[in-house]
């Protein structure tokens, strides 16, 4: 089936649907998560008078690619970097636009939120910042329960969090970021402004740590990649 859905090449809207179609990419599980990340995604851009219908659209579609093979994510999403080439994961949202741009899909705003979603916003399209607090926050996760509330009150606030506490987790421990998440990371207003004055950049405590440790951004040092 998923073989016979990767060739096809009509539009979608001549298909049965998308919610469907993403039935059909992803397993069970993955399918009650995208389900959760496109509802989460829908309150979050009420709450902050966005397009709803956007977002919802980007959540639904944003994992269209997550259960590919490693193979078929490489071919749709040719590595950019280092990590690309031995994570294929860190390709899915990038190979998802593909797909669904091979399927007729258009609409630039959910295509770029689809495609940021594993790397981080890069800035510009609220649609995008919802859909990414919505993925590392929705309920059935079970972490990152505050980023999801302050998103829903301050959507800048909980994406600055978003970000930055992944950074700093991962150069905390000596694992290399992805470029795309970096760009993101240095796109935010707070970062900017830090690093204009000739700041330390902002710092979050580090999930899971005793006491909230406190790990600060550094340069990026050599050690074992992450996958988003």
């Amino acid at each position: 089936m998923i073989a016979q859905l990767l060739d096809l090449q009509h539009p979608l809207a001549e298909l049965a649907g998308w919610d469907e179609r993403v039935r059909l990419m992803v397993r069970p599980r993955r399918y009650e998560h995208v389900l959760r990340v496109a509802e989460l995604a829908c309150r979050i851009a009420c709450a902050n008078g966005l397009d709803e219908a956007r977002a919802y659209a980007a959540g639904l579609l944003h994992d269209i690619a997550r259960d590919l093979p490693d193979a078929e994510l490489l071919r749709l999403a040719p590595p950019e970097c280092t990590i690309d080439a031995a994570h294929p994961l860190a390709l899915h949202g990038r190979a998802a636009r593909t797909l669904l741009e091979r399927w007729g899909y258009r609409d630039p705003v959910v295509l770029e939120a689809v495609e940021d979603h594993t790397t981080g916003p890069r800035g510009g399209n609220p649609v995008a910042d919802c859909v990414y607090i919505a993925d590392v926050s929705e309920p059935g996760r079970g972490v990152n329960d505050h980023i999801r509330e302050l998103a829903l009150h301050d959507l800048a606030a909980a994406l600055n969090n978003a970000i930055v506490s992944k950074v700093t987790y991962l150069q905390g421990r000596g694992i290399t970021v992805h470029p795309r998440t970096l760009r993101a990371y240095h796109a935010l207003p707070c970062v900017r402004e830090a690093l204009a004055g000739g700041q330390e950049p902002p710092a979050c405590p580090v999930p899971g740590e005793p006491g909230g440790q406190v790990v600060r951004p550094t340069r990026r040092r050599r050690g074992t990649p992450s996958h988003a």
